[in-house]
């Protein structure tokens, strides 16, 4: 069983779900992603010419239940004026209040839970992943089949035998990226797992990371 945020960051394989609990989770985007800004440089090698693009990403904590896609589990199955203290800060502070974890999300909604359970598994590869990612300038026309996907610019590598992505995007209001999808595409006997990347205008992108003051 995992015990701690450490031991969940050193591991060579996916956990079971039973090993990690939403709080575990939460634990670990506040110690290895909500410290820190990551600043990327981003570069589009066009036809005619290179541009080049310095941006900032912040995990912001309001971010957390969103990338794991605890609103949209849940959205049909609580009380739709309930629905926002399982998302943003209030989604935030629940859980670490013990009050919405893994037993309550698959009480209200089995199915979606089962279905989501890949983004809980994966989502300890998150750090490493935005630490030195590939990236892609996101076009969502390029996508073969429909997608609900909103982001500028997906970030991804291959890891445990499937591509994981997080797609980011400015906040005008902000005034930085912010983390706006958690993709996982494996890949199968029928599936590169490049659904999301083939097709796409590649960008390099070189990062530098620290803490936030």
């Amino acid at each position: 069983m995992i015990l701690n945020c450490e031991q969940l960051y050193m591991v060579t394989q996916n956990p079971r779900i039973n090993d990690i609990s939403l709080e575990l989770l939460r634990e670990y985007y506040e110690l290895y992603l909500n410290p820190y800004i990551y600043k990327y440089k981003i570069i589009n090698n066009k036809k005619d010419k290179k541009v080049v693009t310095n941006i900032e990403l912040r995990f912001d904590k309001n971010n957390f239940c969103h990338l794991l896609g605890i609103e949209n589990t849940l959205r049909h199955s609580v009380n739709k004026e309930d629905l926002f203290t399982y998302v943003g800060q209030a989604g935030w502070d629940n859980i670490k209040n013990e009050i919405l974890d893994f037993k309550f999300i698959k009480g209200k909604n089995k199915l979606g839970f089962n279905n989501n359970k890949s983004r809980y598994v994966f989502f300890y590869l998150i750090p490493k992943l935005v630490d030195h990612p590939k990236g892609i300038l996101y076009d969502a026309s390029k996508v073969m089949g429909l997608t609900l996907v909103d982001c500028e610019l997906l970030f991804y590598d291959e890891y445990q035998n499937a591509y994981i992505h997080i797609g980011i995007k400015e906040d005008k209001d902000l005034g930085y990226y912010i983390p706006k999808t958690f993709l996982i595409e494996k890949i199968t006997e029928h599936s590169d797992g490049r659904k999301y990347i083939n097709k796409q205008d590649k960008i390099i992108v070189t990062s530098k990371k620290g803490l936030i003051n």
